[in-house]
């Protein structure tokens, strides 16, 4: 049967609108304006007339979020923010309404849709890669400037995720080589996630593997399955466990040195500083303590040229993730390498090591020791969380039933950012939870129509036994726990577009992987 022109138009502006989706914000803002071209100026006006009123009440029901925002615009006094917000958000009319006029779409379609899904990621991924090893310094954050490392390990998890059970289930009809190819390709996703050092994403594919194995392992009744994966999980969490435990018991107990008289001068004569009352400690060294700042300064200009009160905080922790003792003679050991390591701001050592989640780890028990010594929550993503969350359920309880309304919550939520003294005034910093951002928003009627328009749609096509459904909107949700999710264009088109397609396409969703398959 010949295919039509839409046909193809639609296969291209998914696949554009996929790859910036992924990749990039300008092939976002394309995809979307070639949706939009297509519902106005492509096809027959009452086929997709028809095609929205057969799911008219679910299409409302998704709609009811942007609405909820105009609505926000009543009882708000900055209005221009309000219609900037309006305007981010646009994407929450326009992606349900266009997607919806085409589908149902044909099953080629989505397929072509979930494999240049895929692609995106894998092109993603070897970009990523290769900036990363051309680049000893680059931030790990910007591999890929143009999109959101965040929600760039989102689409990675739910790329593995399926990819896995698509060849569990069609292991019979799967070519060898396409078999091959779906666990080759799970494995690099897999290993972007571990090399870049994506927590979040880390996180949520563990979880759900935790819950989701033995679940299926027991459901399928698979003894020796069953008692394989409780055995490797067992294993793995115990190794975990330990290894976390080791790394914490070295990074936070004291140098045995510190057990002895401390020593006031440095083999080169100078005079050691102690502060001993400082209690930041890095690798079992007390930064304070055994410092020779004057004898180190003079290295560093020496052998640098450069200005050591620029770098001095830098200096002071990476040579201390070294050796207890910073003096000038230990400053004239260090390497090449320690040199431009410091140069490039980088302040422990264990930084530097690739393939390991050391790093990050070693980042989470800096942020943990600053707020211990302080109680400082600046440059301490996670304790900085703990404190916008904190603000968050302050404002809450000032706007409770109806909240601050679309275009005061920003500047709402900085107020109260002063008005209680905290750190992060004056940062512009958001909830980075999405529930308690819906909630201060909107207040208490606001949040409970949030998770009626979460939930609500899928449960009424029956999408929450269907495999497929249940990964992206465990994603979805759990993202939005740390995250402001639904918040910045990249986040609004992976959650909407995704769960657009997957909605108003349920019965083809649903057959590519059963209810049975569920299990």
């Amino acid at each position: 049967m010949k295919k039509s022109f839409s046909f193809y138009f639609d296969i291209l502006s998914i696949l554009v609108l996929i790859a910036g989706i992924v990749l990039s914000r300008f092939l976002m803002n394309l995809g979307m304006g070639m949706l939009v071209f297509r519902l106005f100026f492509i096809g027959s006006f009452k086929d997709k007339f028809e095609n929205i009123k057969s799911q008219k009440a679910i299409l409302i029901t998704i709609l009811s979020f942007f609405i909820l925002h105009l609505l926000g615009l009543l009882w708000t006094d900055n209005i221009r923010f309000g219609l900037d917000e309006i305007v981010r958000k646009i994407a929450f009319l326009i992606i349900p309404i266009t997607i919806l006029a085409i589908s149902p779409l044909p099953k080629q379609t989505l397929k072509y849709a979930f494999w240049g899904f895929v692609l995106a990621i894998f092109v993603g991924t070897v970009w990523g890669s290769i900036v990363y090893f051309s680049d000893p310094y680059v931030d790990i954050r910007n591999l890929i400037k143009s999109t959101s490392h965040i929600r760039f390990s989102l689409s990675l998890a739910f790329a593995i995720l399926v990819l896995l059970k698509v060849n569990i289930v069609d292991r019979k009809r799967l070519k060898l080589v396409f078999r091959i190819g779906g666990y080759i390709l799970s494995l690099w996703f897999l290993f972007y996630l571990i090399l870049t050092q994506a927590i979040t994403g880390i996180v949520i594919l563990s979880i759900f593997l935790l819950f989701y194995i033995p679940y299926y392992s027991i459901k399928n009744k698979q003894r020796k399955s069953t008692i394989l994966v409780f055995t490797i999980y067992f294993v793995s969490i115990l190794v975990s466990f330990v290894w976390v435990s080791k790394e914490y018991n070295f990074y936070f107990t004291p140098n045995k040195i510190y057990e002895n008289k401390l020593v006031e001068k440095t083999p080169d004569g100078g005079s050691y500083i102690h502060f001993i009352g400082n209690k930041h400690i890095e690798n079992g060294n007390y930064l304070y303590l055994y410092y020779c700042k004057q004898e180190v300064n003079q290295e560093w200009e020496k052998r640098t040229g450069l200005e050591a009160e620029e770098y001095a905080d830098v200096i002071v922790r990476y040579m201390n993730s070294v050796s207890p003792y910073k003096d000038g003679k230990r400053f004239r050991e260090l390497t090449d390498n320690d040199i431009e390591n410091i140069k490039n701001q980088i302040g422990n050592k264990a930084y530097t090591e690739k393939l390991s989640l050391r790093p990050r780890l070693y980042s989470i028990f800096l942020q943990i020791n600053s707020y211990q010594v302080n109680g400082s929550v600046r440059g301490s993503s996670e304790m900085q969380r703990l404190e916008l969350w904190r603000n968050a359920l302050a404002l809450i309880q000032d706007n409770f039933f109806i909240g601050s309304g679309t275009g005061d919550i920003v500047d709402d939520f900085g107020d109260k950012l002063c008005q209680r003294e905290s750190e992060l005034s004056g940062t512009s910093l958001k909830a980075h939870n999405q529930y308690l951002y819906v909630f201060a928003s909107f207040g208490l009627l606001g949040f409970l129509l949030f998770v009626f328009w979460l939930i609500y749609p899928p449960f009424k096509l029956g999408l929450f036994d269907n495999y497929i459904y249940i990964v992206f909107f465990y994603i979805i949700a759990i993202s939005m726990i740390t995250e402001d999710t639904l918040d910045n264009l990249a986040g609004i088109m992976f959650f909407i577009f995704i769960n657009s397609i997957l909605l108003f396409n349920s019965k083809t969703i649903k057959a590519f992987l059963p209810k049975k398959n569920l299990r």
